[in-house]
């Protein structure tokens, strides 16, 4: 039976803070990419992917977690330096990139996370990342918060973030006048698929700690941080909010069916049923207008065409 005292919901917070950071990395780092316009449909491939590369960094290099955050994070910098790069330069669809990466990067992450895992199999002492303290799981709440404030500032209030929003906003307009739309789009690729790299990493040195397809590739937690930025409105604050909910529910899921008697399977399901209602509450009502996505976002900008 579900035990509301606080001292429960304390333990719960504390216990979720490494999924909370993960989730806050890849929804802070999928908000700043798409605030310049480009519509990000490869974010579960790139949780898939990350998360494997820090297990196979872990495995084989003896957990130095230096690699194991490092690796994910440029990797993932390229295929979003790739995408931003080929939206802005040629006319393609944004969702036929964006999903066609993710496949790919489902597919690597499937091949990459085979060997450690075998490895991993004859290693009986080894895990795989770090177990957090409940101060260290605290303290990560208290990085986040201090991360969502200067990705606030750097978005809404320097020359680089004006840069962004106005490329995801009307980018022919911010050519003609002056603003570099393919560098803007470039480092915001770099520095949102770099978090949402770092995510992946944190997903499984700090919370999951172990490698199979079920917990990374079809998990779908890459689809729920895209649920969690979408229902913030894309800004660094509402997210935190949003994230810190999700990751309640996901860890909570198994513990749903003691508390509510309710299915394995409907648990499981519940933090993906909370993210269709939250994304569709988002949708229709004031939030939307309030926490605006960019006007352009997800839309073909091509600037050679209109100089024919």
């Amino acid at each position: 039976m579900f035990d509301p005292s606080i001292a429960t919901l304390a333990d719960l917070i504390i216990a979720s803070g490494g999924l909370f950071i993960a989730f806050y990395l890849m929804a802070l780092g999928h908000s700043v990419v798409e605030k310049s316009g480009i519509l990000n449909l490869a974010i579960d491939g790139t949780f898939a992917l990350t998360a494997t590369l820090a297990f196979f960094m872990d495995v084989y290099y003896d957990n130095n977690l230096l690699l194991s955050f490092l690796v994910p994070a440029v990797v993932a910098m390229l295929f979003g330096l790739f995408m931003s790069f080929t939206l802005t330069k040629f006319p393609v669809s944004h969702g036929a990139v964006g999903l066609s990466l993710m496949f790919l990067m489902y597919g690597l992450a499937s091949i990459i996370g085979y060997g450690p895992r075998i490895v991993q199999a004859s290693l009986p002492n080894f895990s795989p990342g770090v177990a957090l303290t409940e101060e260290e799981r605290v303290a990560g709440y208290l990085v986040m918060l201090v991360l969502g404030l200067i990705t606030y500032w750097l978005i809404e209030k320097t020359k680089l973030g004006v840069s962004i929003k106005a490329s995801g906003e009307d980018p022919a307009a911010a050519e003609s006048l002056g603003v570099n739309v393919l560098a803007s789009r470039l480092i915001a690729a770099a520095i949102g698929f770099a978090m949402i790299g770092l995510g992946g990493a944190a997903y499984m040195n700090f919370y999951v700690r172990l490698w199979d397809e079920r917990s990374i590739i079809l998990s779908g937690y890459g689809w729920l941080a895209f649920a969690v930025a979408l229902s913030g409105g894309r800004h660094p604050l509402v997210v935190l909010l949003t994230a810190f909910v999700f990751s309640i529910l996901v860890h909570s899921s198994l513990q749903f069916v003691a508390w509510f008697n309710i299915s394995r399977e409907l648990s499981y399901s519940l933090p993906f049923i909370v993210a269709i209602a939250a994304m569709t509450i988002y949708m229709a009502t004031p939030l939307r207008r309030i926490l605006a996505p960019p006007k352009s976002l997800g839309r073909i900008y091509f600037r050679e065409e209109r100089t024919v």
